[in-house]
């Protein structure tokens, strides 16, 4: 059994946590065939649906957002449509795994983020300001839109605010 996060292309309904016992409980998650989409930087990875684009699944905001966020090389290049099933990296041997448990606490049990920038000309620290945001996904857009608008950001990154 494995524990998950679905992330519906919906946002008006909720990130939910969930067991899939297999391939074709993964298969059911998502609506068909599914696709792996890594999220290296967080020992993570998305399942979608293969065929979603053919099938003209909505966009899904949240999870195209995220895999921007930890794949940079991705913005602006392609989007994730339909449910996103988030599981953790593949064991040795190639099998999936449970979401990371401090995944699950940022997505969950967290209360406000703030976004965080690496520049260029100082590549060992991130900053930040005091703007805290409610929602994840909302603190990824807006970090995602300094580092376009501000050309010495190299990397950002959103983390739990210390409040």
């Amino acid at each position: 059994m494995i524990h998950a996060v679905l992330v519906p292309a919906d946002e008006e309904r909720p990130l939910y946590k969930l067991e899939v016992n297999d391939l074709a409980g993964m298969q059911a998650a998502v609506g068909g065939y599914i696709q792996a989409i890594d999220l290296g930087p967080i020992a993570s990875t998305f399942f979608v649906n293969e065929e979603g684009k053919i099938t003209r699944e909505p966009v899904n905001r949240r999870a195209t957002l995220m895999w921007w966020l930890l794949n940079p090389s991705a913005v602006h290049m392609d989007v994730i449509v339909g449910p996103a099933l988030l599981v953790g990296a593949p064991d040795e041997v190639g099998n999936s795994t449970d979401v990371p448990q401090d995944v699950t606490k940022l997505l969950f049990e967290t209360k406000s983020y703030k976004a965080e920038f690496q520049t260029y000309d100082d590549s060992h620290r991130f900053y930040g300001n005091q703007r805290r945001f409610e929602d994840y996904f909302e603190a990824i857009n807006h970090a995602l839109g300094k580092a376009e608008s501000w050309t010495a950001v190299q990397r950002c990154r959103v983390v739990p605010a210390e409040d």
